[in-house]
């Protein structure tokens, strides 16, 4: 399934492309994928003078960067700090954290600094506990936040969390005041918009189906021509294939979920969001949710359905998981179901730089919208040779997944596992009923 995202609902004016004009015989750099990686890459190299084109095989967009849930923060690591001390110890762990407080203050000074109009709401996050053990530890996790990085969090009690969320599902919680939203269909275009106006050529429904070394760099085979370039970027992240196998060998793609309801009454809105916030929830298979950028209804994703699951059963699925934290929805319509691919990677963390012959970014693990614009500019940077290049992430080696045909199928029966031991977890900690 993939199913309409209802961003691109919005009625939001296209780009206009000529869809006849020939590709140039040659540029500076081509760029595979017009999603926030491959546009913020492109922006940063247009400005500095550099002839790009930007290939997409469909719309601009029409990934991971239109079909996101639009949640932003500083995207620390999915192993937290208890997991990264124990691999790297503490100076690369706090390296690590603080690279993802550097990508928030970048995708928060670009948006106001180009007056982006993507409906930034910095508004914060609640993350429920669903048993008192999850509490303790989020709690342990924000102590040291608050201690190691200055990052402004809240633990919360559940005879308090009604102010933050109208459900007594969860056990507590930590809000992190960092955190917020956008509207992603609207960030991408506007991406799009600047990086066109810098210069960069984008070209939609332009598929790669091959790229290979030629003199003086490479040659990517497409149905519009033959294009030359000194260099070429991967940003297809997710939707890697055997075009971009050097960047497709390295992720995992997994199949993600989300549905939206109807329109609800406002009142019911400010029910169930008193302070618009974002929300998520301890778990291994979690559910994340938000309001609408309007305000006008919620959406709800995550890894709940199984792979391959239709929009009826993505949304029978969902109706429990919802009416599990908010009973009163009960009998709320969906209107809309989709999927989309994320990229995680062995090591959990997103890589940049130079592989097999060719620049790339990806792997963001399902936290990628701060992050993918701010590795596509350290890109740019590296691959100008400008300072202010390097990241914390540039001696993690950027490793092959093993047996990476059969990575999906190993993918969805771990998470059919994840889900099984959340449940089980759950009646442990909260007696059968939960």
């Amino acid at each position: 399934m993939r199913g309409q995202s209802i961003y691109w609902d919005t009625g939001l004016p296209e780009p206009e492309y000529d869809a006849a004009a020939p590709l140039p015989d040659r540029v500076d750099i081509a760029v595979v994928g017009a999603g926030f990686t491959g546009l913020s890459t492109a922006l940063h190299l247009a400005r500095a003078g550099r002839s790009v084109a930007v290939l997409e095989a469909g719309r601009i967009g029409a990934g991971a960067s239109s079909r996101n849930g639009g949640m932003v923060g500083p995207s620390f690591h999915k192993l937290g700090s208890a997991g990264l001390l124990a691999r790297y110890g503490e100076t690369k762990t706090l390296a690590l954290m603080r690279e993802g407080l550097l990508a928030l203050d970048h995708f928060e000074a670009l948006i106001h600094e180009e007056g982006l109009d993507c409906d930034l709401q910095m508004r914060g996050r609640f993350r429920g506990a669903r048993t008192d053990a999850d509490r303790e530890s989020m709690a342990r996790e924000c102590d040291w936040l608050g201690r190691n990085l200055g990052l402004e969090t809240a633990i919360v009690a559940q005879a308090d969390q009604r102010a933050e969320i109208g459900s007594d599902f969860y056990r507590g919680g930590a809000i992190y005041h960092r955190d917020g939203g956008v509207h992603p269909r609207k960030l991408v275009l506007e991406l799009a918009r600047i990086a066109a106006e810098a210069g960069a050529l984008l070209v939609p429904a332009c598929p790669v189906t091959a790229i290979r070394s030629a003199p003086g760099g490479v040659e990517l085979n497409t149905p519009k021509g033959t294009l030359r370039a000194t260099e070429v970027v991967l940003a297809s992240n997710a939707y890697s294939g055997r075009p971009t196998r050097a960047l497709a060998k390295r992720v995992v793609p997994i199949e993600t979920f989300v549905v939206t309801t109807s329109p609800l009454p406002p009142g019911q809105m400010a029910q169930l969001t008193p302070r618009g916030r974002m929300f998520g929830e301890s778990g291994r298979v979690f559910m994340w949710y938000r309001p609408t950028p309007d305000g006008t209804r919620f959406i709800f994703g995550g890894r709940l359905a199984r792979a391959g699951a239709g929009p009826e059963a993505c949304k029978t699925v969902f109706g429990r998981a919802v009416t599990r934290v908010f009973p009163q929805l009960e009998g709320t319509s969906f209107d809309h179901a989709w999927s989309g691919r994320i990229a995680y990677t062995p090591d959990h963390s997103p890589h940049l730089g130079k592989v097999d012959g060719v620049w790339l970014a990806g792997g963001y693990c399902g936290s990628g919208v701060t992050r993918s614009v701010y590795l596509g500019m350290k890109l740019a940077r590296r691959i100008l040779g400008k300072p202010g290049a390097d990241t914390a992430l540039d001696d993690l080696p950027f490793d092959t997944v093993p047996f990476q045909p059969f990575s999906r199928q190993g993918a969805a029966l771990l998470s059919r596992w994840y889900a099984w031991a959340d449940a089980r977890d759950l009646r442990r900690a909260r007696g059968p009923s939960a």
